[in-house]
């Protein structure tokens, strides 16, 4: 899988998966993830990113994502459903369509505090008929406060 494409999706499903509404929340600040698993069945070199997340993207971004859905922003999303139960939230999407682009996304995040989570992820991109699978973990901390303002997304 291309590692932009992987990075971008993995991006969104942070943003938008991130803590449930009062159940789950994250300091905002500071966040590094190691995302370790296989890409079309063989492993990959485990990475590790961080990004400053903003205090508005932590407050509620699960609710943040309800809205997309419900404006209309999610594209071409045949099936685009959150589920939070307890301190865990899933996330499956199946968007676009097979002549051009089409992925489908399946990922769990368990909430550990507001300093912690992990997760899995699931995905199954095609394009120009090709098909790329992954299958990825990540656990992500917090590490401190952002250095620098924190980056739209």
């Amino acid at each position: 899988m291309p590692r932009f494409l992987l990075l971008a999706v993995m991006g969104l499903l942070f943003a938008l998966s991130s803590p449930a509404r009062a159940a789950i929340e994250l300091d905002p600040g500071q966040w590094q993830d190691t995302e370790t698993g296989t890409e079309d069945g063989k492993p990959v070199k485990p990475e590790v990113t961080s990004d400053c997340m903003s205090p508005e993207e932590a407050k509620d971004p699960v609710k943040q994502l309800a809205g997309m859905k419900e404006a209309g922003e999610a594209g071409q999303c045949q099936k685009f459903d959150i589920k939070e139960s307890g301190n865990s939230v899933s996330v499956v999407m199946l968007c676009g369509n097979e002549k051009e682009f089409l992925f489908d996304i399946s990922a769990t995040y368990t909430f550990n505090g507001k300093r912690s989570y992990s997760g899995t992820m699931k995905s199954k991109i095609t394009m120009a008929g090709n098909t790329m699978v992954a299958d990825k973990k990540v656990e992500s901390k917090w590490i401190g406060p952002c250095t620098a303002p924190a980056k739209k997304k």
